[in-house]
């Protein structure tokens, strides 16, 4: 697997390359035991500086699936997770960003 890909697993989809933090929120997700796809999207660069934040907003689009807004520096990257439990699997994925410090979010859909 190379720096900035995944695939494989529970890898799907066209765009398999991320962004650094991206990189970070699918490899917590995958580890997450009722994950049972991951599927990344485009990414957008050359967004205006946000003061280096890093930063992942979370939002229920069915009971299962939760979309990913992926937001490092000057790009951005969509990740939609789908799970069969979506409560213990959106609270594991959160606490482990927290722990690394990077900023989340809640919104509704």
């Amino acid at each position: 697997m190379s720096k900035g890909s995944r695939n494989g697993g529970k890898f799907t989809g066209n765009h398999t390359t991320l962004v650094a933090l991206a990189e970070v929120v699918c490899d917590i997700a995958n580890a997450v035991p009722e994950v049972t796809k991951i599927s990344p999207g485009f990414i957008k660069s050359g967004l205006r500086p946000n003061s280096g934040q890093r930063r992942v907003k979370f939002t229920d689009e069915s009971p299962h699936c939760i979309f990913l807004s992926v937001r490092d520096g000057v790009t951005h990257q969509e990740v939609r997770v789908y799970v069969t439990n979506i409560q213990p699997a959106r609270t594991t994925i959160a606490r482990r960003l927290r722990d690394r410090n990077i900023n989340i979010r809640f919104t509704k859909d």
